[in-house]
């Protein structure tokens, strides 16, 4: 794309030793002999500088160049000032307020001309690229976005503290939150590894932090979980770094699937139903004690094989760990007491006063308290 340069003088001859120097190959030089015709070009042509000279008769090249930095299309092309007269400060100043970028004096030294040129040449050939880098970028991000937006599957977009940075409409209908309220939530206050919601995801130690870290993409072996309007809905997810390969961890993509009818038959949704109500009263009525202090830590909600919900009085920092023993309603492979590790995942206080529930993970359990759990939840 070639450059185009206006010259402006009432003296045709100087016009002439200006493009005997400037002429180039990718140069277009556009020649004026007066004020009036300078700005009817800058109106028709999309000039990259402007050579003007100051004394002009009926305009001179002041008036020129005020007219054209208020010009909306012309306000941002440099000017550089050809003159002959005064090289007083006063007068210099006058031509950089009307928005002169530089000042030549006659007779004109070929070589600052040529270099002064080129300078400014360069300055706009690096605005245009930038311009249509901008632009390119623009459109990417635009046709992305549609895209992500027309596919059917839930998007998120995670930093690499496991914060969302993105979701698409379907993500948000999927998680049953609008797309803004999303932004900014952490991905492991969203999804459980279980069903009833007793053990909340740990981005930090998750098996999808630790491969996209490595420049690996991620699937879920077994469903993962949300909780929708207090119905337990089941995910496949998938994950891919937002990273090139060999780049920094950047953070992730996370594809969301509803698996819910294929984790699930209708048959198997009955029975479990039939078989959750009396092992929720019987729940109800199991308390953990701390085996360090003997202290009551709370009321068991749910449990499952990895971790178990419970109900407090007080909030429990996430991290805490508790050597815990839970009475159990009856003996089990000769043991009456159910003993294990547990660490704290999240805590959230209740609308009632002084109530709170607690998410743990097992993190250390003997195989025969392990046996006797897996009994207890064949039974109950």
């Amino acid at each position: 794309m070639k450059q185009s340069i206006l010259l402006v003088d009432d003296h045709r001859e100087n016009l002439i030793a200006l493009e005997a120097i400037l002429e180039a190959p990718g140069r277009q030089l556009v020649m004026a002999t007066s004020g009036n015709e300078a700005l009817q070009l800058a109106l028709k042509h999309d000039f990259s500088l402007v050579l003007l000279d100051v004394q002009m008769p009926e305009m001179d090249g002041f008036e020129v160049a005020q007219l054209l930095r208020q010009g909306r299309k012309t306000r941002n092309i440099p000017i550089i000032f050809v003159t002959a007269i005064s090289k007083e400060h006063t007068y210099v100043f006058k031509g950089y307020e009307c928005g002169a970028v530089d000042y030549l004096f006659k007779p004109i030294d070929q070589q600052i001309l040529t270099a002064k040129v080129e300078v400014f040449l360069d300055l706009d050939q690096q605005k245009r690229r930038l311009q249509q880098a901008v632009v390119q970028m623009k459109r990417l991000k635009d046709e992305n976005e549609r895209l992500l937006q027309a596919i059917g599957e839930g998007i998120l977009g995670a930093d690499t503290k496991g914060l969302v940075t993105f979701a698409n409409g379907a993500a948000a209908a999927l998680l049953g939150m609008p797309r803004e309220e999303l932004a900014g939530k952490r991905v492991d206050a969203l999804l459980f590894y279980d069903e009833d919601g007793a053990r909340c995801w740990d981005w930090s130690s998750s098996p999808l932090l630790k491969a996209c870290k490595s420049d690996q993409a991620w699937r879920s072996d077994t469903p993962c979980f949300i909780q929708r309007g207090g119905i337990a809905v089941a995910l496949d997810i998938a994950a891919t770094p937002l990273n090139q390969p060999g780049e920094a961890f950047s953070g992730s993509v996370l594809v969301l699937r509803d698996v819910t009818s294929a984790w699930q038959s209708s048959a198997e949704q009955q029975a479990r139903e039939l078989r959750r109500q009396p092992r929720k009263k019987l729940l109800r009525e199991m308390v953990m004690f701390d085996r360090t202090t003997g202290g009551n830590v709370g009321r068991l909600i749910n449990i499952s094989l990895d971790g178990f919900k419970l109900s407090t009085r007080q909030s429990i920092d996430p991290g805490t760990r508790f050597s815990l023993s839970m009475v159990l309603p009856e003996q089990l492979q000769g043991v009456t007491t159910l003993s294990l590790e547990g660490r704290c995942v999240w805590s959230q206080e209740q609308d009632r006063q002084n109530e709170y529930h607690a998410g743990f993970q097992i993190v250390e359990v003997s195989d025969l308290h392990r046996s006797v759990l897996e009994m207890m939840m064949e039974k109950f």
